[in-house]
């Protein structure tokens, strides 16, 4: 890829999927989803509980266009994060292929003072760099981001 996350994900939209291609994709976008979620644990600490039994497997349009089954496409974790015992977060990979980003996941924060708060967290960098650029917005926010640090959750949190 040109490193333009843009134009780089534009063209990969306008190739045709093969399984080869989309299966790397799949592997790379699990493995950086879970890096996060590791960094996240690491950052929030043992004040906090996480459970990542719940697995989400892509079926969007690429996948299917691949001619891959859903039984090959690599189940990624869905981060569920608690405190004393209450669901206070929950991140869940939301798609892969979209144009002007490497991968979309929500975040819906369950803060103790009530409510529910839906964010996005989206990788800027252009798909299989050995890098991320994790960024958070708010839907309601428009075009507003900032890079999203894993400490700076517990924030989010309270």
């Amino acid at each position: 890829m040109y490193g333009n996350v843009v134009s780089d994900t534009i063209v990969e939209w306008a190739e045709t999927p093969t399984r080869e291609r989309t299966l790397q994709r799949l592997r790379d976008w699990r493995s950086r989803v879970h890096d996060l979620y590791d960094r996240i644990e690491h950052a929030l600490g043992a004040d906090y509980s996480y459970d990542r039994t719940g697995k989400n497997r892509s079926w969007e349009e690429r996948v299917q266009q691949s001619g891959l089954n859903l039984d090959e496409v690599p189940p990624i974790d869905i981060l569920r994060i608690e405190r004393s015992g209450h669901p206070v977060a929950i991140i869940q990979p939301r798609s892969l292929w979209i144009i002007g980003a490497n991968g979309r996941l929500d975040l819906l924060v369950m803060p103790k003072t009530g409510g529910r708060r839906l964010f996005i967290l989206y990788d800027h960098f252009s798909p299989m760099e050995d890098r991320t650029d994790w960024q958070i917005v708010r839907p309601s926010d428009g075009p507003h981001h900032s890079v999203f640090e894993p400490g700076r959750l517990r924030e989010l949190l309270a």
